[in-house]
């Protein structure tokens, strides 16, 4: 799981809860692989919706924000990107592009939990939400992460082989 790249900044809340969020992302990142190789796409949109979240509150928490700040972003991701550019973080732009977009988050997160859509709702679907998460994760800040494995995709790769074992072991 992540953790610190500076002991120093375990004494913040802000940090622990960055961590926190930062280790829950890669959960909700390593189900949604899972979900997804079983071929349950909405689901696996729902899990990589919840990390994309998470992954942006965890950096806007170890850039500063407070948890009273990221609360009152809710699940508005523009509110929450502009939250960490306030802090003079940069956001790359392809993820800027790519997620910065409140109604198409909130199908994401919502729309394949809760199937009830309107005819012009549109889910957007992304084929590399791990990479998308996992960078979110990795983005330059004053509390940096540090992951097993030298980065967050790896750690992931790690993460989603060992919830798979139990099933393969059950297989055998």
């Amino acid at each position: 799981m992540p953790g610190y790249g500076y002991l120093s900044y375990i004494n913040s809340s802000q940090g622990r809860n960055g961590l926190l969020f930062a280790q829950r992302a890669m959960e909700f990142t390593s189900l949604g692989c899972v979900a997804e190789e079983r071929k349950m796409v909405a689901a696996s949109v729902n899990l990589y919706s919840i990390a994309i979240e998470l992954a942006f509150k965890s950096l806007a928490l170890r850039s500063g924000a407070t948890e009273a700040q990221c609360k009152k972003a809710g699940h508005k991701i523009s509110e929450i990107l502009s939250l960490i550019q306030s802090f003079n973080i940069k956001i790359p732009e392809h993820l800027d592009r790519k997620l910065n977009n409140d109604k198409s988050f909130i199908n994401r997160l919502l729309g394949t939990r809760y199937t009830v859509f309107e005819p012009d709702d549109i889910i957007t679907y992304h084929k590399n939400y791990p990479e998308m998460i996992t960078e979110i994760l990795e983005i330059s800040c004053p509390i940096p992460l540090k992951f097993d494995g030298g980065s967050a995709l790896a750690e992931l790769n790690k993460l989603v082989t060992s919830l798979k074992q139990p099933a393969q072991k059950e297989k055998s």
